[in-house]
């Protein structure tokens, strides 16, 4: 692999780049979403959290024609003389901005056959794009983990995330991405927020800092997520995140040389504990064989369920639809998982179809949705509004006033004419009065900043004007109750982040709707001087 970096001479619409007194570059592009497309086998562009940016994180391009309307010349403004400017806001949020001659880019990538470098990772450092509104674009620069340890003679490293914005209005959150081991169905784990750097330059930086004082799971990659959401660009790019790996571990150190050397710590780490979960082919890939630590429990993948890969389509065998059905409610949107609703509430279902068979382009499909009573708290009966869409692949729906509390099992039906096949698919809304449920998520205090707290909390409930939630941190002075963040917006998860706030106790979040939870806070970091004391005096 090669780093290196460079002012660009030449742009070329088959993909390649010039840089001056340099090499001939271009972007591994297997989906031709930055360039006119280009595919080798090793390290390829992420064409989703985008390798290929400005400084700030905004997605650019090399453009595939004079007029491209994925990457159009319009997103670079020009001054008067005709020179790019080099910071400037954004013209169109939701499209690519060109590189052009005299961007000064860092690439890395690997030399070609053909003696051109080709790149995975591509950044503008003299064009800085800024953002207001959604969507937020969001670069990770650096993620180190102190691994931790409670080995007294070991020192644990400092745990940090470090990255760039379009906005620096935006609190970014940080979140493990954790895999179950037997299907690779993600969920995300809140682990702090970021401070918003306030430095000249208008850099846009962003900051997690954290101090190893306890045992945390960790997984092989992170989110990074911005305060108002996440939303789909023309180019097909989810903006308002950032998934990357840890490219850092640091294994705890000895404090004191003349001792024994520490074992190195893996048994938090889930991607080698538990593995990966499934492959396309249906290959579950399970935890380190043999595992590189002694007395560690890994998972056992013989208790998964085995997974047939995709049966290839036999023709004239008839198909049956697979439906999937996600909610809305409010700001909340596409909510894969069971909802919480409430009688006021005016919620929708929609429908989709995953049957990728290509009889189904043309063919005619039903859409009918029905309660399940079998399983379900009430009835049809129970809904104030039961209404379909036109097309019926959507439903509004409104429980009504005096519906019994609890789960309702919702059923999309999808009827193939052509097929003569019918697919369902379930979904649970859980109806609720009173409190809503809350946790903490993450706690971190470090003493940078005179002190910097961050608070993640996050509630069942997803309607964010309902739930208002505050967080309450003792500290050594003074108790403090502060508003909190929704981030991002309808996701159930709460932030807070702030300076000059001393080391505190007991934190607490709670919401308008009465949901109440409370845990201790950081209320000491690791003393390495009385741990090496005390093991000194035990010798």
């Amino acid at each position: 692999m090669e780093l290196s970096q460079g002012y660009i001479d030449e742009i070329n619409f088959d993909g390649t780049m010039k840089i001056r007194n340099g090499p001939t570059i271009r972007i591994n592009d297997p989906n031709a979403v930055f360039s006119a497309g280009f595919s080798a086998p090793f390290m390829v562009s992420d064409d989703k959290s985008p390798s290929v940016s400005s400084f700030s994180g905004f997605p650019m391009c090399v453009p595939r024609s004079a007029n491209d309307t994925l990457c159009p010349l319009s997103q670079r403004p020009l001054t008067a003389t005709g020179n790019p400017v080099r910071i400037f806001q954004a013209v169109d949020n939701l499209v690519m901005a060109p590189f052009l001659v005299g961007d000064f880019i860092m690439y890395r990538g690997f030399w070609s056959a053909a003696g051109q470098l080709v790149c995975f990772d591509v950044v503008a450092w003299n064009v800085q794009i800024t953002t207001v509104g959604a969507p937020t674009y969001i670069r990770i620069e650096a993620t180190l983990i102190g691994v931790y340890s409670d080995d007294t003679a070991g020192e644990v490293a400092e745990t940090r995330y470090i990255g760039y914005t379009s906005d620096p209005s935006v609190t970014t959150s940080i979140q493990a991405i954790d895999l179950d081991p037997c299907t690779g169905e993600e969920s995300f784990r809140s682990i702090g927020v970021a401070q918003n750097r306030i430095e000249g330059g208008g850099r846009n930086k962003w900051l997690l800092r954290m101090d190893g004082t306890q045992r945390l799971a960790y997984t092989r990659e992170y989110r990074a997520v911005a305060s108002n959401g996440v939303v789909e660009t023309r180019n097909g790019i989810l903006a308002g995140q950032y998934i990357a790996p840890i490219l850092e571990w640091i294994q705890p150190e000895l404090l004191e040389p003349g001792h024994e050397p520490l074992i190195h710590e893996f048994d938090a780490m889930t991607h080698l504990t538990q593995g990966v979960g499934p492959d396309a082919d249906g290959n579950i890939w399970g935890p380190l064989s043999p595992f590189p630590q002694s007395g560690v429990t890994t998972f056992n993948i013989s208790s998964c369920a085995p997974i047939a890969p995709p049966e290839p389509e036999v023709p004239g065998e008839a198909q049956t639809p697979t439906p999937r059905v996600l909610a809305n409610i409010a700001t909340a949107t596409g909510v894969a998982t069971a909802l919480f609703a409430r009688n006021d509430d005016t919620f929708t279902l929609r429908g989709l179809q995953d049957n990728p068979s290509p009889v189904f382009t043309t063919d005619t499909l039903t859409y009918a949705w029905t309660v399940v009573a079998a399983g379900s708290a009430g009835t049809q009966a129970n809904l104030a509004t039961f209404t379909p869409a036109a097309d019926g692949k959507s439903i509004a729906l409104k429980f009504a006033t005096n519906a019994p509390t609890g789960a309702y099992l919702f059923q999309l039906a999808i009827a193939s004419a052509g097929q003569n096949t019918t697919g369902t698919a379930t979904y649970t809304v859980n109806l609720f009065t009173g409190p809503d449920t809350l946790t903490i998520e993450a706690v971190t205090w470090t003493s940078t900043q005179s002190g910097t707290i961050s608070v993640t909390c996050r509630s069942n409930y997803r309607v964010d004007s309902k739930i208002n939630m505050q967080v309450t941190y003792p500290g050594d002075r003074a108790v403090t109750t502060s508003p909190m963040a929704a981030t991002p917006p309808g996701s159930g998860f709460w932030a807070f982040s702030a300076r000059k706030v001393d080391r505190p106790g007991v934190v607490s979040c709670q919401s308008s709707l009465g949901g109440f939870v409370t845990r201790a806070g950081t209320t000491a970091k690791r003393d390495w001087k009385g741990m090496v004391k005390a093991r000194l005096a035990r010798e």
